[in-house]
């Protein structure tokens, strides 16, 4: 994605990358007070004379939105993303508020996604029935005595979403694409990371028993006494360390290679000696026989030794610490979600107040039966013209990429030919899925916040495992239609923009190409892009982990990449913190060359069209419009505990320098506004892929 990586909860992994930011675990966001007519892609007002642009181009640019938007006490950030979220949000919100409200006419999917959102409002119903929608879970791993009866249990909690242990689910394969089959990866964990578990600095080592004081106090809500949940919560901690440091880090799983262990389920079956994988298919209705993919043998062997070496009560411990944390949002007492806030978006990420109720409620039903909300919210809010549009600047970006392949000095005619073919062949899905998603199956009860939840999990688990076996299709979509992001699909080879994302303050059909190409157009070559980086150029055009480089060129393309880790490695987003090159070298390597092809696209367009470069509008050139309107698009406030999260854990850099590092090695920006060698927008060492 363009603002953060994340893999699909309960079934698996997804090797995607994804482009706009998500919330982090109970991250709360805030009403704009903007509209969309007031969102711009270019916006002189933003800009900050005062400063000189060859000096801090992203304070020149955006200063005067950070003066108007200050960093609200529900945000951890707060930035032209999620101005676009809290629109497409209240949008959501009026489509959810119409069908909430019981009428006999109202569609079998206006009647899931209303009852379910009514279902969330009310607090007061939830509240009453406390812990009762959940005890009969809270009973069945009360009821288990000896370790061969675990395989059922984790399967059923498996398919409720409880992340205990391992993770389960279906992906394609490796070696072919076209096929799905089951995956079994790591999990289990409750902090966002491995390392958190791992950090020997001061901070790190509060967070840790801040982390354990979490656990504590979930357990005494769930009825335990102090001491019985300090016991319970250490033994919680001893087994997620355990995990943790079988685990891969998160660097280490950017590399697809380190996670394509094929085997098949009767092997796999053999190596669990503690663990008797067949009882946990079948609990879980999963293929029993078949081809496989064991994405980390070291974990799932701790995962058989710790099965084998921990007391029973211990793993019954863990497991009701992992249901309480899977089910402890909006279906709990409000006591649950409140202290699980406090934790994950308060202490972590500096959240100073949660956000209102119907915000959490309205993301909710986005996240459950986001196509059935989403249905009803392309048809109101992105025309066909819209679409039309998005794909014309999707092929001409294209096109730019393709004679940008033909003018690399550091590629062989060989692997040149090779990459064109991948581009030829990649597909762009524009808006929102061909075929909608059918949730006949699903039932929606309302009043029945937990139950529902549970039912959409099942329904989610079940859909995934129906998948196993089967040729993959390509036409799926894993975010939904209003989603403020985009994201390419390594493994389909296709680039995916949904509806709520191309929209003020990214794109506009009010405003010219230097902006739309400046922000949206970055945005199409960033998606495009990741299909040859670090993790993407190990894919071949059909999806297949393949390599298909000359060593020689190999060799060129990971000097040159050294260039970009070792200039990210030196910047220090908070005082003792640096970001990691190597985990962000993916999303570095496309803002880069993202923002290069919208340049090539851009220019290529302005000259057919005779645009005088000479002309101002709103006291900018046509070059400095696009050079401002792409970062403008970073303009975010955030908080110095999310920047410390965001350096550790994810593969995206903070904001600033997805502006400034960026420019910094494009000598037409220093053109464009007169900047010369010397300069703290000049780099004096550029570093160029793509």
């Amino acid at each position: 994605m363009h603002r953060s990586s994340t893999t699909l909860p309960y079934f698996g992994l997804a090797f995607f990358v994804l482009l706009a930011a998500k919330p982090v675990p109970g991250q709360a966001h805030t009403e704009t007070a903007q509209t969309a007519h007031e969102l711009r892609v270019f916006d002189s007002s933003l800009v900050d004379t005062s400063v000189s642009p060859c000096e801090n181009f992203y304070q020149f640019s955006c200063n005067n939105w950070f003066k108007k938007n200050p960093l609200p006490p529900d945000q951890t950030s707060y930035g032209r993303f999620t101005e676009l979220f809290e629109l497409n949000r209240l949008h959501l919100k009026e489509i959810l508020d119409a069908s909430s409200k019981a009428d006999q006419n109202r569609t079998a999917n206006e009647q899931k996604i209303g009852d379910e959102y009514a279902s969330c409002m009310d607090t007061a119903a939830i509240n009453k029935l406390g812990l009762m929608p959940i005890t009969p879970e809270l009973d069945r791993i009360n009821a288990l005595r000896r370790a061969d009866e675990l395989p059922a249990l984790l399967a059923h909690l498996h398919v409720l979403g409880v992340n205990a242990f391992f993770n389960f689910g279906a992906n394609q394969d490796f070696s072919d694409a076209n096929q799905v089959i089951s995956f079994y990866s790591a999990g289990g964990i409750g902090l966002p990371e491995r390392d958190y578990y791992f950090r020997t600095d001061a901070k790190s080592a509060e967070q840790r028993k801040q982390y354990v004081e979490h656990v504590r106090k979930m357990f005494v809500l769930a009825g335990e006494s102090d001491t019985q949940a300090a016991k319970d919560a250490d033994d919680v901690m001893a087994i997620e360390t355990r995990l943790a440091k079988a685990s891969l880090t998160v660097t280490e799983q950017r590399d697809p290679q380190n996670l394509n262990h094929p085997t098949d389920v009767a092997a796999l079956s053999k190596n669990l000696t503690h663990f008797k994988l067949a009882d946990y298919v079948e609990a879980a209705h999963a293929p029993v026989t078949g081809k496989a993919n064991e994405s980390e043998p070291k974990f799932m062997a701790e995962f058989n030794d710790l099965v084998a070496s921990t007391p029973i009560d211990q793993i019954r411990t863990y497991l009701h610490w992992h249901l309480l944390h899977a089910f402890a949002g909006t279906s709990m007492p409000e006591a649950f979600e409140t202290e699980t806030w406090n934790f994950y978006a308060h202490i972590l990420n500096g959240a100073e107040k949660q956000q209102e109720r119907w915000k959490r409620c309205t993301s909710r039903v986005d996240r459950e039966m986001g196509e059935a909300l989403g249905q009803v919210y392309v048809a109101k809010y992105f025309p066909p013209e819209e679409k039309q549009q998005a794909l014309d600047m999707t092929l001409a970006i294209e096109q730019a990429m393709s004679k940008d392949i033909d003018s690399l000095d550091w590629m062989s005619p060989a692997t040149k030919e090779q990459a064109k073919g991948k581009l030829k062949t990649v597909m762009n899905k524009i808006g929102y899925p061909d075929k909608w998603r059918d949730y006949s199956t699903l039932k929606i009860v309302r009043g029945d916040a937990l139950g529902n939840l549970e039912r959409v999990r099942q329904f989610n688990f079940n859909r995934e495992l129906a998948k196993i076996g089967k040729p993959v299709d390509k036409g799926e979509w894993i975010i939904s239609p209003p989603t403020v992001d985009a994201y390419y699909e390594p493994q389909q080879n296709n680039v995916n923009f949904p509806a709520g994302y191309f929209q003020p303050p990214f794109f506009s059909g009010k405003e010219d190409d230097a902006a739309n190409y400046g922000d949206m157009g970055s945005t199409i070559g960033h998606e495009l892009t990741h299909g040859f980086d670090d993790e993407g150029r190990q894919f071949d055009k059909d999806g297949n982990l393949k390599d298909w480089w000359t060593k020689e060129d190999e060799a060129k393309f990971t000097q040159k990449a050294q260039c970009m880790v070792d200039q990210y490695n030196a910047i220090e987003a908070v005082p003792g913190v640096h970001l990691n090159g190597k985990l962000t070298l993916g999303e570095n390597l496309a803002d880069l060359g993202g923002l290069w092809l919208a340049w090539l696209a851009w220019q290529d367009k302005a000259q057919a069209a005779h645009v005088d470069m000479n002309a101002k509008t709103d006291g900018y050139t046509p070059e400095q419009r696009f050079w401002i309107a792409y970062a403008q698009q970073w303009c975010t406030q955030t908080r110095p505990e999310q920047l410390r999260s965001q350096a550790q854990g994810d593969p995206h850099s903070p904001d600033e320098y997805r502006s400034n590092s960026v420019l910094q090695d494009l000598p037409e920006f220093a053109k464009s506004f007169n900047c010369k060698a010397g300069d703290k927008m000049v780099s004096a060492k550029a570093c160029r892929v793509w």
